[in-house]
């Protein structure tokens, strides 16, 4: 008997990160940043979220005051996307259509204040679009840009000149106060007044102390003070603080004079008490003179003269300024300066190599690494070789001044305490370099106390990055294009010395990471514009997909099969189930499998996110039987017998009656 024909059906079957490596963290890093060169005023960055989508109109207005913007310019960000961006016009504003979306916003401005007051003042109003005035209190802000000071006078005398706007018609009081520091300035040298346009409005200089002078309501004057740094310090630090009839500040600056150097500015998340250490290293030899103070706008919150500390520091929150003042005897000093806060959180922490005067070289760097015990350690200093190969690179280890032998390869013995390591590189005459410095145990595995990386040239930030959940990672660099693209853009991860992924320009690379503490270095040389808008993300990569595909579900014995499949976001496939269908296999194709009996054909994917498994059924179907040979009926053929048989019986029984 002949068997029915049956009809095969195609099933296509998907599914995604089936067997996936088990759960990820979240995002590990997630940045989008201006930078700009030391040269130019520090951008503005503020950020809002919005909960609910709705399009928004950004205006960004130059307050001009004290004077307008010589240029003034705002790029919007969605997350890592640049989503708008607008240069102040004639009129003064700048308007940015925003898409409606949920998500963090970024507002991030640049500007080139008037060259004169050196300062600009701008706001920026978030408004639903429909209302581009009705702006949404929490989502907009208004904040000032300010030109870094320039590089240390050679001369003792330094200038400064700025405006301000007055607010009342009045008597003005002007506070002119001598920091002191790192000692006393020229007093006798301090003198300083107030113009309006070329017309001086006072006719006896200020000197230190209160000054007072009367202004009117609403108008732009210049502040011209003149210092002079003592002989053999050849630094000083002074203060201006002006004041309107009410008493409120129009004016409160600090100001280096001679040979110091412009502030480290810090950011204080909020009033509290801190404690501000300063540490000389005497390492290759003693400083000869070491000083720090901290200051928030005119007021001096507290310095230290010499190593040391000084708890009790009552700070604003807000911007800080951290002076440092040091000179080298005649050989290279080291020192480091902390400031805590509340529960010791750290506000800064830094080590700097100082020259002698004399010296001309500029490429030593100091980091201090806390040892826990009398112990061998291992130094190690690796050149990434990225962007390019340093021109040279060395370092040394010291502990209370006194260098620390290392044998050939950097096993130095070290006693419990800090200690201090001073690397001495040398940039590629063109372009940028990266190196890493590490301290680490002798124990296996090796205990890491000190992992950090330096660029050097261009823009850098090296921050320490945290795994808390082993697997598969992808590290994203983008290059936003605000308000021009980077001349030069790079990152790199690292872990003790060793390079795990780099890109230079836009690019990502994934990353199989455990548990740990990571650096990742960014490198960047903004364009013509001296600004750059990037964004620089860690994420957990995305699972494999597997689409996998057979052309039958049923296969006559000994007939092929033909199997299709395709992945997403894997690196490698292996196949099981058949001989023509085994052990590694790309991550799509096609290929041809004979059927001699019913199969389960597997395949697995992985990537950096984990794998994919899929699997499809084919089965055997036995080949149908010939006519001849006396093989067996169907069933139609049998019926057809049986109608045959009664008729003719019928027909017999009629002739027989």
């Amino acid at each position: 008997m002949r068997r029915l024909s049956v009809k095969c059906v195609l099933g296509v079957l998907w599914f995604a990160a089936c067997g996936s490596a088990g759960a990820q963290s979240a995002v590990v890093l997630d940045q989008t940043d201006v930078v700009g060169l030391a040269t130019v005023a520090p951008p503005s960055q503020y950020t809002f979220t919005a909960t609910t989508a709705q399009a928004l109109t950004v205006t960004l207005t130059d307050f001009k005051i004290p004077a307008a913007f010589q240029n003034l310019q705002i790029a919007v960000t969605l997350g890592d996307t640049l989503v708008g961006s607008g240069t102040v016009d004639a009129t003064g504003t700048a308007v940015v259509a925003v898409p409606a979306a949920t998500g963090t916003y970024g507002l991030r401005v640049i500007g080139t204040p008037n060259a004169t007051s050196g300062l600009g003042n701008f706001g920026v109003c978030v408004a639903p679009a429909n209302d581009n005035t009705a702006c949404i209190a929490a989502d907009s802000f208004s904040q000032s840009i300010i030109t870094p000071p320039t590089s240390p006078s050679t001369s003792l005398t330094s200038v400064l000149q700025a405006s301000f706007t007055s607010t009342l018609a009045g008597t003005y009081t002007v506070n002119i106060t001598d920091d002191a520091f790192p000692v006393a300035l020229q007093a006798s040298t301090v003198a300083g007044g107030i113009s309006k346009g070329s017309s001086p409005v006072n006719t006896v200089p200020f000197t230190i102390g209160q000054n007072q002078i009367t202004l009117a309501a609403g108008t732009t004057y210049t502040l011209i003070v003149a210092a002079t740094a003592d002989p053999t310090a050849t630094a000083g630090l002074y203060a201006v603080h002006i004041t309107d009839p009410s008493g409120a500040a129009v004016f409160d600056r600090t100001t280096p004079v001679g040979t110091l150097a412009a502030a480290t500015i810090v950011n204080n998340p909020g009033a509290q008490t801190l404690t501000l250490t300063a540490t000389d290293f005497q390492y290759p030899s003693a400083l000869t003179s070491l000083g720090v103070a901290v200051t928030a706008g005119s007021t001096d919150l507290g310095a230290l003269s010499a190593a040391g500390t000084l708890p009790g520091i009552a700070a604003p929150g807000g911007t800080l300024d951290v002076w440092v003042y040091t000179v080298a005897g005649s050989a290279q000093g080291v020192y480091g300066i902390t400031l805590t806060g509340a529960g010791a959180t750290t506000l800064l922490s830094t080590a700097q190599a100082v020259n002698p005067v004399s010296s001309t070289s500029t490429g030593s760097y100091a980091f201090v690494v806390q040892l826990p015990a009398a112990a061998n350690y291992q130094l190690t200093a690796t050149d990434f070789a990225f962007p390019q190969a340093l021109t040279s690179l060395s370092a040394t280890v010291a502990q209370n001044g006194a260098v620390l032998a290392q044998n050939s390869t950097g096993v130095f013995a070290g006693a419990a305490g800090p200690a201090v390591v001073l690397v001495d590189a040398v940039a590629p005459q063109s372009g940028n370099g990266v190196f890493d410095v590490n301290v680490a145990g002798t124990d296996t595995p090796a205990t890491v106390y000190l992992d950090q990386t330096q660029a050097l040239g261009g823009a850098f930030t090296t921050q320490p990055v945290t795994v808390t959940t082993a697997g598969g990672y992808t590290v994203t660099l983008a290059d936003l294009g605000f308000p021009a693209t980077f001349s030069n853009l790079a990152a790199v991860l690292s872990q003790g010395g060793t390079v795990l992924g780099k890109i230079f320009g836009s690019g990502s690379f994934p990353a199989t990471l455990a548990a740990g503490t990571y650096e990742l270095t960014f490198v960047a040389t903004p364009g013509a514009s001296n600004y750059g808008l990037y964004s620089l993300n860690i994420a957990p990569a995305p699972a494999p997909t597997v689409t996998f595909t057979a052309s039958a579900a049923s296969v006559t014995v000994d007939q092929p099969v033909q199997l299709t499949w395709s992945t997403t976001n894997a690196t490698a496939c292996t196949a099981s189930g058949a001989t023509a269908f085994t052990g590694s296999e790309a991550v799509s194709g096609t290929t041809s499998v004979v059927v001699s009996a019913t199969l389960t054909l597997t395949l697995t994917c992985t990537g950096p996110g984990g794998s994919a498994t899929q699997t499809v059924n084919v089965t055997a179907v036995p080949a149908a039987s010939g006519s001849s040979g006396g093989g067996a009926l169907d069933l139609g053929c049998l019926l057809a017998l049986c109608g045959i048989s009664a008729c003719g019986a019928y027909r017999r029984r009629r002739a027989a009656g």
